[in-house]
């Protein structure tokens, strides 16, 4: 929890962060990326993803407890101040961009599939303007603290929504078990592991963190039910649509919650879930938006970069205008998650090594 003297977060809202960060991806056309590549075995893919992304992560954590201060900074003294600038510059594009083609896909998702009729610039002004901006402005400590609050509310809603579903769902669907093979689903997972990139960028807020075990326990608590949550979600879409019809539906999360009804009356509860959708995009977005003016802050060495949030949300509003259909922004996402998962999977091993190397030179000396 947070101190009141030192506005430091804790284990709790640590995990917030992480688990409102990846949980949600869930929603999105996530999903629909994964399929193309595992099909039945579509499943694995978040797991073979999580390993890809969280051996770096394991990698960082002895070097947050050795300097104890933020990635940044960590880079900047194992590599200098050019390359680390370099390095916090493709932290700052890779955010940037993954907001800007991501929040106009869920302003999509809310138009398609609950108002059609809802002009596509209101709808982003009213969610990136004044919504997402208004939670990024509250500072890491409060958008954290509410997240913690939020967070057991969205578990136990995609718990329920599950347990609501599981008469509809076939176990026979998810055969054959291992899809078109083990080695193409192992390839398409590290492929797209940057879905779970938030757990390395997390390590640039090193600082807003009380303690080294609260920020590990934190993550690795997040992390980990996030996977789970992926994992079983994609198998439970193939359960209920079967693979040859779940990859031609845009949004399966949404057309799942369609599937859940509380009494033999079929009254539908979708009305709840997209309640509950739309905050946790409102905290994913806000904690985003944040982490994107952090980062231009450390880069441009501004220490006040809170007064960054407010172009940076204008800026992703006009750039996401210019996606003219969501073909355009699933095959932008697309691109830019296989371009950029390397990175995140290489940056910590190059830190890694370089103190290696820099410890052993000491020791000689």
């Amino acid at each position: 929890m947070i101190r009141v003297e030192d506005r430091k977060i804790g284990t709790r809202e640590m995990f917030a962060i992480i688990y409102l960060g990846i949980g949600i991806n869930i929603t999105d056309a996530t999903p629909n990326l994964l399929f193309d590549i595992g099909s039945t075995a579509t499943w694995m893919m978040p797991i073979f993803s999580g390993i890809a992304m969280g051996v770096p992560f394991l990698l960082l954590l002895p070097l947050l407890k050795k300097y104890n201060i933020g990635l940044i900074e960590i880079s900047q003294q194992l590599t200098g101040k050019f390359l680390s600038g370099i390095l916090t510059f493709v932290m700052f594009a890779s955010v940037f961009v993954s907001m800007v083609i991501n929040s106009r896909t869920y302003v999509d998702i809310v138009i398609t599939m609950y108002y059609p009729n809802s002009p596509t610039p209101a709808l982003m002004f009213v969610f990136i303007v004044v919504t997402v901006l208004y939670i990024a402005r509250q500072g890491l400590d409060i958008i954290s603290r509410a997240g913690w609050i939020f967070s057991p509310i969205m578990l136990s809603l995609s718990i329920l929504l599950i347990i609501l579903v599981a008469s509809a769902l076939n176990p026979s669907l998810i055969f054959p078990f291992a899809g078109p093979g083990m080695l193409p689903v192992l390839k398409g997972s590290i492929g797209y592991s940057s879905f779970f990139s938030d757990v390395i960028l997390v390590c640039a807020l090193f600082s807003y963190v009380r303690s080294y075990e609260s920020f590990r326990t934190g993550v690795l608590l997040g992390f980990g039910l996030s996977i789970i949550k992926m994992s079983v979600y994609i198998a439970a879409f193939i359960m209920m649509f079967d693979y040859s019809s779940v990859e031609n539906i845009a949004f399966p999360y949404h057309h799942f919650t369609r599937m859940a009804m509380l009494t033999t009356l079929a009254n539908h509860i979708e009305a709840v879930f997209l309640a509950a959708w739309f905050m946790g995009a409102a905290f994913h977005f806000g904690i985003y938006l944040f982490v994107t003016a952090f980062l231009l802050g450390r880069l441009i060495q501004i220490k006040n970069f809170e007064r960054l949030l407010l172009p940076l949300a204008g800026l992703t509003m006009f750039l996401g205008l210019l996606q003219e259909n969501l073909y355009q922004e699933i095959l932008a996402r697309e691109i830019f998650l296989q371009s950029i998962s390397g990175f995140f999977i290489l940056y910590p091993f190059v830190l890694w090594g370089v103190d290696l190397v820099k410890s052993r030179k000491k020791k000689k000396k």
